[in-house]
């Protein structure tokens, strides 16, 4: 056996969260439990702890309410940490990336509907042969929606079609953040009981080429409001989306300028054993939807 990295979104169940794909809180726990009984489920900053067992990070992403009020009492519970990346721009100016909002709706209101409502909006081509890109959805309208708010529509647009459907379902887009994102308190109460938070990102943006740019706009802001708001200065980061279709080139270009402002390691999306020690920076993470891990 190798050492692992397990990646985690959404902890909740799956029938009320269609809008995405989570892993149920009960799977969660039997996994964690399998996990604790074959590997040794380490914090980041333990890497190069000698240890009988293959080593084990449980990651995180989003920081999103139900990894608080499910997945971190299970950890607690079961006496093993866990390491937590942080998105500041819900918390400290009030913005949702797009993605969330695509969830949220999707997951409380009917496709076809939306479709239609869309269609009322907007100038909307035939899609049938691009939305063949979301085609492990059986639901032709929830391809449909998905190309549209992922592809087709500008930021603004998407953002006032979805952040009005969700204002429906919350009263204010305030009201959504806080019912959707962990605090800064809870946050303050996770970090006090052993777990590791790092920097995911400040508005969930892909990385677009320019190194400095990014760290300056998605990584230092995050780094700084972690630093004033948590009193931690992180030391592992998380980029959004993997680094998204530029993955390869972000982790050659941002790795000096990471290390240079004392992080010590960055998770990939890229499914895969890895080597849990310091000598590297980046670490691969296994999907935990995907059980390729447990062999």
């Amino acid at each position: 056996m190798h050492d692992i990295v397990i990646m985690y979104h959404y902890v909740r169940e799956k029938e009320s969260w269609t809008g995405s794909v989570p892993i149920s809180p009960e799977d969660f726990r039997k996994q964690i439990e399998w996990v604790k009984g074959n590997y040794e489920i380490i914090s980041p900053d333990d890497m190069n702890r000698i240890t009988k067992k293959p080593k084990c990070i449980i990651s995180f992403d989003d920081a999103t309410k139900d990894q608080y009020t499910v997945a971190y009492k299970v950890l607690k519970e079961l006496d093993v940490p866990g390491y937590f990346t942080v998105m500041s721009a819900p918390l400290e100016c009030g913005v949702v990336p797009i993605f969330h909002l695509v969830h949220m709706v999707l997951s409380h209101f009917n496709d076809e509907e939306i479709w239609k409502e869309l269609n009322g909006k907007f100038e909307i081509p035939d899609l049938t042969e691009k939305s063949a890109y979301y085609s492990y959805e059986p639901n032709m309208y929830r391809r449909y929606n998905k190309y549209v708010f992922n592809f087709l529509l500008d930021e603004q647009s998407c953002r006032s079609y979805l952040e009005e459907k969700v204002v429906k379902l919350y009263g204010s887009l305030q009201s959504f953040i806080k019912a959707f994102y962990i605090s800064i308190e809870e946050l303050v109460e996770m970090k006090e009981n052993g777990m590791t938070l790092g920097v995911h990102c400040v508005k969930h943006l892909p990385y677009k080429g320019d190194a400095q740019e990014f760290y300056n706009t998605e990584i230092a802001p995050c780094k700084v409001f972690m630093q004033q708001e948590l009193e931690i200065t992180p030391k592992w980061y998380t980029p959004a989306f993997g680094g998204g279709e530029n993955a390869l080139q972000m982790r050659a270009d941002l790795e000096p300028i990471l290390r240079a402002n004392g992080f010590r390691g960055a998770f990939t999306t890229i499914e895969d054993y890895t080597i849990l020690n310091t000598n590297n920076f980046w670490f691969n993470r296994f999907d935990c939807n995907r059980s390729k891990f447990i062999r």
